[in-house]
């Protein structure tokens, strides 16, 4: 899910963290000069510059290697008509030598996988076409049986709509050849391996150095960049999966430096935010500013906490790169104009933070509790949101325009508690608009949850399990279906939704502590009359 500045670095076709920084956000490295308070980083973390087995992870890695599994999904796509940036590699021709070997080997499966790919490509959206095969490849196992990582039931949409691949997939193993292909393309991929190790161990030894974390405390989760030669040219997909990050980048003329940190933070910052979501909530009524942001996304809007890290990392990002007073002044204004409203918090915050000895996991809980409401709205009453721009002429569509502006409505008549208000808004939606439109769904399911309509709320859960591609929607329906059931006794049904919703839910605070917490106890009578965060 593509890197934006403002759509989060998840999961989304595509979002859920996923999309490429605009140019004017790429930055050169900063280079190691100094260390933050004498800090001395004594281990330092092991960057494969060679590949390794496909799945060979251990605990508390973090890797760079090429994925078996990813490359024989793409293989496929290419004999199948996946022909996008077809000759735009800027650096390697790698895609055209195995599309070559391919096309000599002419795999009696071919016209099958071309029917395939033609009934579920995504036009006009690259990232999202490429990134569904890239979330169904990093949830299967070693070939040639291709088996999949998680219960069939708990893939994510994206990937389940792809389960139809799989059969076709170890067909095109065997006729194509690929054990032989892979091995032969093992010297371009360490190739181009190459050229991000050093600069990617340097940038992840100045991350840990910074916020004074030991080298490899990573709590059993690991965080994984693959280098992928068969996809279109200058794309950068994350995804989180459980404990696991990833990160899938194709070929680029500049080396994708920038997005691997962005991504490597989240994986340092994201289990602090998920600790400290209760002492993070409390200051959650500027969350009611952040909502009038029309840029931001709606992940950050429903998310305190994830809009608490995303801003935590844009200003640890600014002091990393030791922007000079004047550019960081207009980075911090415009990162602020288009809704990450605590930015400049934290990046005073962390000039605090640079000044004492204490590592980040000391330090987040107090600069949390710091931040202070009454200030923080004085701060926001100049700030004059950034508006979207308008759309092309040719998209430009009244009936989606008018859409967008019931959802908006129903989601701030939800958040303000107009449960009455926000209902109608989601029903026009599906009256006029499009009946199944997921946020509409969803938005209906969470109004019915939060005005005591367990079976109306149950009904649209379920339909919103559906439909819904959005990774908040699903992971969010999952735990309330798991509430619904643990309200009615069912506590191995009720189990069994955390379970599925614990795949995607690290990717967003509130939804993993609500998924702890309904693993280690029934979700019981005594928060039956709390209002739920969607």
């Amino acid at each position: 899910m593509l890197l934006t500045p403002i759509l989060p670095l998840r999961f989304r076709p595509h979002r859920d963290r996923v999309a490429c920084h605009p140019a004017s956000h790429r930055r050169r490295v900063a280079r190691f000069v100094s260390s933050w308070g004498g800090v001395f980083i004594a281990g330092l973390l092991i960057l494969l510059a060679g590949p390794r087995p496909a799945g060979a992870q251990s605990p508390g890695n973090v890797l760079l290697e090429p994925n078996e599994q990813l490359f024989c999904v793409l293989a496929a796509l290419n004999v199948a008509g996946y022909d996008t940036g077809l000759g735009a590699t800027p650096v390697d021709d790698a895609r055209q030598k195995v599309r070559a070997f391919l096309e000599n080997r002419k795999a009696a499966v071919a016209p099958e996988l071309e029917k395939f790919y033609s009934q579920h490509r995504v036009e006009g959206d690259p990232g999202a076409d490429l990134g569904q095969y890239i979330s169904l490849a990093l949830l299967l196992g070693s070939p040639p049986d291709f088996p999949f990582t998680v219960p069939a039931g708990e893939l994510p949409p994206d990937a389940r709509d792809l389960m139809g691949l799989i059969p076709l997939l170890r067909t095109f193993y065997n006729q194509a050849g690929l054990l032989q292909l892979w091995a032969e393309v093992q010297p371009r991929y360490e190739a181009a391996m190459g050229r991000y190790t050093s600069a990617v161990r340097r940038t992840f030894v100045l991350a840990d150095a910074y916020f004074r974390f030991p080298a490899g405390g990573y709590l059993g989760r690991t965080y994984t960049i693959y280098i992928d030669l068969m996809g279109v040219p200058e794309q950068v997909q994350a995804r989180i999966y459980g404990l696991n990050y990833y990160l899938v980048v194709t070929p680029s003329k500049q080396p994708k430096i920038d997005e691997i940190r962005h991504q490597y933070l989240h994986f340092l910052l994201d289990p602090l935010a998920a600790k400290y979501a209760g002492e993070i909530n409390q200051k959650a009524a500027l969350g009611v500013i952040a909502h009038e942001a029309p840029l931001l996304a709606l992940d950050f809007k429903e998310d305190f906490p994830l809009l608490v890290t995303e801003c935590l990392i844009r200003a640890a990002e600014l002091r990393l790169d030791k922007r000079p007073a004047a550019e960081a002044e207009k980075s911090l204004a415009e990162m602020t104009a288009a809704g990450l409203i605590l930015v400049r918090y934290f990046y005073d915050a962390l000039a605090d933070f640079e000044r004492q000895d204490s590592s980040m996991t000391v330090y987040y809980k107090p600069m949390v509790l710091g931040i202070n409401p009454r200030e923080e709205q004085k701060r926001l009453l100049g700030v004059q949101f950034t508006r979207r721009p308008p759309a092309p002429v040719e998209k430009a569509s009244p009936a989606r325009s008018e859409q967008e502006r019931l959802l908006d409505q129903g989601d701030n008549m939800f958040f303000q508690g107009k449960y009455s208000e926000a209902k109608a808004a989601y029903q026009e939606v599906m009256e006029k608009v499009d009946p199944k439109n997921e946020r509409a769904i969803y938005g209906l399911a969470v109004v019915y949850a939060n005005t005591r309509k367990p079976d109306l709320a149950e009904e649209y859960f379920q339909k919103a399990l559906g439909t819904a591609r959005d990774l908040r929607i699903v992971t969010w329906s999952h735990i309330y279906l798991g509430r619904l059931q643990d309200l009615r006794g069912q506590r191995d049904a009720a189990l069994a939704q955390y379970h599925a919703a614990s795949l995607t839910a690290t990717a967003y605070p509130m939804a993993l502590r609500a998924v702890q917490s309904g693993m280690a106890q029934a979700f019981g009578a005594r928060e039956e009359g709390k209002k739920h965060s969607p």
